[in-house]
């Protein structure tokens, strides 16, 4: 259960952007600031340690501060949606091409030592971070079907990608007891 709240912490700052935004420029404008802050309020920990999710998250929010609360740019703005999950599927995609996928920094915080050494740890880990990545990539896709296709409408789309991260979140509490179970066999 410790590594389901750490790596929720990690996505903190996204579901409060996806919490507060709305069609408003100032519930936007908000959502943006209130997401930065929580980076920096509960990540400094994460970011001295180099949390790829949460830096990519600080890159993220500060650079739609500019662009979006500064500047207001408008394609920006109309493709938000879009950027945000792209760059959650960047983020899981490029850990995993780095050789440190997102989900072993938040494990190596949760499981216990000895079972980090195991050759299974980190194979879950680059499993889990792949599988967020897929997730990541499927909710890229349908915000962009909804913005430039109009082929889902917003309840639709908002209960597939609300469903979609349900079941990351679970397959991530899941899934490492699975093969554990039948590594045990």
């Amino acid at each position: 259960m410790k590594q389901i709240f750490s790596i929720l912490l990690g996505f903190l700052p996204w579901i409060a952007f996806a919490a507060i935004s709305g069609p408003s420029m100032f519930r936007l404008d908000a959502a943006i600031i209130a997401a930065l802050a929580l980076v920096l309020l509960t990540g400094l920990t994460q970011l001295a340690k180099g949390f790829i999710l949460t830096w990519g998250s600080l890159l993220f929010f500060g650079m739609n501060l500019v662009l979006v609360v500064c500047l207001k740019n408008m394609w920006v703005i109309n493709n938000l949606d879009i950027l945000s999950h792209a760059t959650l599927a960047a983020i899981a995609w490029l850990s995993i091409f780095m050789g440190k996928p997102f989900v072993l920094q938040y494990a190596q915080q949760t499981v216990p030592p000895e079972r980090q050494t195991s050759p299974a740890f980190f194979k879950i880990c680059r499993t889990l971070s792949m599988m967020w990545g897929v997730v990541f990539v499927i909710t890229t896709l349908m915000s962009t079907a909804k913005t430039y296709c109009h082929l889902a409408d917003g309840a639709g789309y908002q209960a597939v990608s609300i469903s979609l991260i349900a079941l990351g979140l679970w397959l991530n509490h899941w899934y490492p007891k699975y093969v554990h179970s039948r590594s045990n066999n």
